[in-house]
């Protein structure tokens, strides 16, 4: 018996030749219209394209890709750092790109959450030593009332 909705494989690999396709272009800068309009496919199907082909790619092209990117934003910030540093004069919208370069570094090396699970980190452990406090204080009072009430006890059971 023959498998329901099966896919002939001239239809398999032309997708996969276009997906290998869709990431060397994006790689090379194309934003993802140009990428369909060039495919001749819609763009929601070049991001399709694009998250399939990194899925399944190998962690070195990924690696590959990550620096490729690392180094582009390199690049910018390097071309408008020496106006930026300048006089400064009327150059506010270039410290902008700037930090938009920056924050976008930050977000591919994963140094915002980094920082995230540092402050986490941190909040819980200020938190478990407080409530350790806490308890420990409360314990204390604890035995204080206690002791205060035994004594008192005492002292109702031995007039003198």
């Amino acid at each position: 018996m023959a498998r329901k909705n099966t896919v002939p494989v001239e239809t398999l690999v032309a997708t996969q030749e276009n997906r290998k396709r869709a990431l060397e272009l994006r790689m090379k800068g194309k934003s993802q219209a140009e990428i369909a309009e060039e495919l001749d496919v819609s763009t929601s199907t070049v991001s399709r394209y694009i998250s399939t082909a990194v899925a399944d790619i190998t962690r070195e092209t990924a690696d590959e890709y990550l620096q490729l990117e690392l180094s582009r934003l390199d690049a910018m910030l390097a071309a408008i750092w020496p106006d930026i540093i300048g006089d400064g004069e009327g150059k506010t919208w270039l410290i902008d790109r700037a930090l938009a370069i920056m924050d976008q570094r930050a977000k591919l090396t994963g140094t915002y959450k980094t920082a995230e699970l540092k402050a986490i980190a941190e909040v819980k452990g200020g938190v478990a030593v407080e409530a350790t406090s806490m308890v420990g204080n409360f314990f204390s009072r604890l035995e204080e009332l206690v002791a205060a009430d035994a004594l008192a006890q005492r002292d109702e059971s031995n007039p003198e």
